[in-house]
C-alpha cells in the first residue's frame, strides 16, 4: 500500500467537522463499556488428548490459554477514548500507539500470516444445514437467531463426549470447542452470547486451520470496535478482543500494569496477566485513568516489551518478519476491513519516528448475509496475500445451501479428513482388480511358498467376487452421469415426456396420436381451433405434429352448444344423453388422452348459439 495515496486525510485538509487527527482532543464516554467476550465455559469444557492433540495442531492452542481474562473496564474504557477511529490509531502526547501484527502473534499466540479469514455467504436458512454438516447436529428454532447460535448450545451438546466415541464424534466435538473458541476470544458479537457458524468452512479440515490469518482477522475486528466505541451515542458494549487490548496495555503501559504477573509464562504473552479473577490491587476509577493517559508522556511507554522472548520458543506459524508487520495493507475479516498503518507508530518497531503520511479513506461496511466479500474485497485481499506470500489454497467450496437437512456428509476423522469408507474401499478395490493382472505376470514361473500361493488365490477371489454396494454404484453413476431419470414412487406425480419432444426419442410418451398426415389433418393447440377463411381450409403447421389426427378416422357428436365446456349445465348434459367421442384405435400406442376430449368439446357447432345437442360438429 502505498505511503501517500489519493484521497488521503492529512493534517492541513480537515472537515470542520471532524477531530483533527493528532489532536490530544477526545470524546468522553457516560458510561462504562462492557467487553462481549464471554469465555467462562471454556474453562469448564475439558477436552480428551485426541481432542487436545486437534487443539494444538489447529494453531489456536494458545489461544484456549488465555480464557477467564479478568477485564479492567475502567481502564478499557478510558484508554477507547483515546482512539481515533480515522487513522486506527490512540493519540496521546505527542505520539501514536495502536496495536500491531507483532503485537497479536505474542500475545495472543496465533498466526497473522495466511490465507485472509472469510468465506462464501450464507443465508438464515443455511444455518441449520451448515451445523448438520460440520457439526453432526443442527440448533432448534430457540437456539439460534438472526443466523446465529447460542454458545449454551454448542457447550451443551458437545463439551462432553459419549462413553464410547467414534471418529466423528471427536471431530464433531472439537470442531464446536474451536468454534466456541474463537467466537468468544477473537470475534464477540454484539449480541453476547451468541457466535455466527460462518467460520465452520474455515474450521473444517484440522490440517489447514493454521494456514489462516486469524491473528490479523482478530486485530481487523479490535479495530472496529475501538472505531465504533468512540462513535457519539455508540452501545455500551466493546466489540473486539478485549483479552488482546488489555494485555497490550499492560505491555506497552507499565504504568497500567497490576501489582503482580505471572513471570514463568513467556508466551503467549497474555498469561503473564491472566489471574483467574483474583485480586489485582485496587483499582482506579475513569477519571482517574483519564488523568494518567492526558499526562502520559514518551518515556513512561516501554517500546521494546518483547526483548526477554527467546525466538526459540516461538512456534513457526506465529513468526511474522518485520517487513510484513511493518507495512501498510488492509485488515480483512468477511465484511471488516480495517486500515493497518503502522508507520505511524514506527517506535514499536524500533524505528526513529519519522513524518506522519496521510491515512487513505474508506468506508467500514456492515454485515450483509447475501454479500459475497472475497469478490467485495478482492483487489484487497490479493495484496495481503502478496505481502505474507500465500501460497495456500483454500480447499474445494462447499454449496452450503445445496447441503441436505437431514444426513450428515462431514465426517471428519482425527486429521480433518473426509470419511466416506464405503467410496474409498470400493476405490480400492477397483485398482486391485486392475493390478492383479500385473502382479501375475510378475510372479508367473516363480516359486512360491504353498502359505503365499494360497493366500494370493484367495485375495485374488475376493477381489474379483466383490461388488460394491448398491448406494455406492448409484452414487458412482451420478458421479460420472450415467444415471436415468428419476421415478416418483407415486404413478400419479411422475412425470410426463413433453409433448413436444422427438417422436423417434426412446422416451416417446406410449400414448402419442398416430404419425402426422398433412392431406387429412388440422391443426388444434390450447382448446381452440382457429378458422381461416370462413372456417374453410386449416393453416398446417409442421411444428404440431402430434397433435394432428386423421379426419377419416375421427367421428364425433356435440357435448355442449356453447364455447364454455366446462360449465355445470354443458357437464350435466354430457353425463346424461350426449355421446362419447369415439377414436377407433389403429394402433396399440394409440390411447385416449383426457387433454384431447376437453379440447374437442370446445369445438364450435356450425349452427351457432341455437344449435341442439345431437348436431354434429363440422371441422
Amino acid at each position: 500500500m502505498d505511503l501517500a495515496p489519493q484521497g488521503l486525510i492529512t493534517l492541513q485538509q480537515k472537515a470542520n467537522d471532524r477531530r483533527p487527527v493528532g489532536s490530544s482532543q477526545i470524546w468522553t464516554r457516560y458510561g462504562v463499556l462492557l467487553p462481549s467476550q464471554q469465555t467462562r465455559k471454556l474453562k469448564e469444557w475439558v477436552l480428551t488428548d485426541e481432542q487436545q492433540q486437534l487443539v494444538n495442531a489447529s494453531g489456536l492452542g494458545h489461544l484456549a490459554l488465555t480464557t477467564g481474562f479478568t477485564i479492567d473496564r475502567t481502564l478499557l474504557t478510558s484508554f477507547c477514548e483515546r482512539w481515533n477511529n480515522e487513522t486506527n490509531t490512540a493519540h496521546f502526547m505527542g505520539f501514536e500507539m495502536a496495536p500491531s501484527l507483532r503485537d497479536v502473534s505474542y500475545i495472543l499466540g496465533i498466526p497473522v500470516t495466511g490465507h485472509v479469514v472469510t468465506a462464501e455467504p450464507i443465508g438464515d436458512e443455511a444455518v441449520k444445514r451448515m451445523c448438520l454438516h460440520y457439526l453432526g447436529e443442527s440448533p432448534g428454532n430457540g437456539e439460534q437467531l438472526c443466523g446465529l447460535i447460542r454458545l449454551t448450545w454448542l457447550y451443551r451438546n458437545f463439551h462432553q463426549l459419549p462413553e464410547n466415541p467414534t471418529i466423528n464424534d471427536i471431530a464433531y466435538s472439537t470442531r464446536a470447542y474451536l468454534l466456541y473458541l474463537v467466537g468468544s476470544t477473537l470475534f464477540p458479537d454484539t449480541m453476547r452470547g451468541f457466535v455466527s457458524p460462518r467460520y465452520l468452512p474455515l474450521l473444517g479440515d484440522f490440517r489447514k486451520i493454521r494456514e489462516y490469518a486469524w491473528g490479523t482477522a482478530a486485530l481487523a475486528h479490535l479495530y472496529r470496535g475501538l472505531s465504533v466505541a468512540v462513535t457519539p451515542n455508540a452501545t455500551t458494549q466493546f466489540l473486539g478482543s478485549a483479552t488482546l487490548l488489555m494485555a497490550w496495555i499492560y505491555e506497552y503501559l507499565p504504568i497500567t500494569q497490576p501489582q503482580q504477573k505471572n513471570q514463568s509464562t513467556l508466551l503467549p504473552r497474555a498469561c503473564r496477566w491472566n489471574f483467574g479473577g483474583a485480586t489485582r490491587g485496587q483499582r482506579k476509577k475513569v477519571m482517574e485513568w483519564r488523568k494518567v493517559f492526558e499526562q502520559l508522556q514518551f518515556s513512561e511507554v516501554n517500546w521494546n516489551p518483547y526483548k526477554d522472548i527467546n525466538p526459540a520458543i516461538v512456534p513457526e506459524y506465529c513468526i511474522a518478519a518485520d517487513n510484513i508487520c511493518y507495512s501498510r495493507t488492509w485488515l480483512i475479516s468477511f465484511n471488516i476491513k480495517e486500515v493497518y498503518v503502522p508507520d505511524r507508530f514506527a517506535r514499536q518497531f524500533g524505528r526513529e519516528q519519522g513524518r506522519l503520511h496521510g491515512v487513505p479513506m474508506w468506508a467500514r461496511r456492515t454485515w450483509s448475509k447475501w454479500k459475497d466479500w472475497r469478490a467485495e474485497y478482492a483487489r484487497e485481499i490479493e495484496e495481503f496475500h502478496q505481502l505474507v506470500g500465500c501460497r495456500f489454497t483454500p480447499p474445494a467450496e462447499t454449496n452450503i445451501n445445496s447441503l441436505p437437512l437431514h444426513e450428515s456428509s462431514a465426517g471428519q476423522n482425527d486429521a480433518g479428513c473426509s470419511l466416506n469408507t464405503s467410496h474409498n474401499f470400493s476405490t480400492m478395490v477397483e485398482d486391485l482388480k486392475n493390478d492383479l493382472p500385473v502382479i501375475g505376470r510378475y510372479l508367473e514361473g516363480n516359486l512360491l511358498p504353498s502359505e503365499v500361493s494360497s493366500f494370493l488365490e484367495r485375495v485374488g477371489t475376493m477381489i474379483k467376487s466383490y461388488s460394491p454396494p448398491q448406494s455406492s454404484r448409484r452414487k458412482d453413476r451420478v458421479a460420472h452421469g450415467h444415471i436415468g431419470p428419476v421415478k416418483s414412487k407415486n404413478p400419479r406425480k411422475r412425470g410426463k415426456p413433453s409433448l413436444f419432444q422427438d417422436p423417434l426419442s426412446p422416451h416417446r410418451y406410449p400414448g402419442t396420436p398416430v404419425p402426422y398426415q398433412a392431406s387429412k389433418c388440422g391443426m388444434v393447440f390450447g382448446g381452440t381451433v382457429p378458422l381461416l377463411n370462413g372456417g374453410e381450409a386449416l393453416k398446417e403447421q409442421e411444428a404440431m405434429d402430434p397433435w394432428q389426427i386423421s379426419q377419416s378416422h375421427l367421428t364425433m357428436t356435440t357435448s355442449s352448444s356453447s364455447l364454455d365446456s366446462s360449465s355445470p349445465e354443458s357437464m350435466k348434459r354430457s353425463r346424461e344423453g350426449g355421446d362419447e367421442i369415439q377414436i377407433p384405435r389403429d394402433t396399440d400406442c394409440l390411447r385416449r388422452s383426457g387433454r384431447l376430449c376437453v379440447q374437442l368439446k370446445m369445438f364450435k357447432h356450425r349452427d351457432g348459439v341455437g344449435a341442439e345437442a345431437a348436431n354434429p360438429i363440422f371441422l
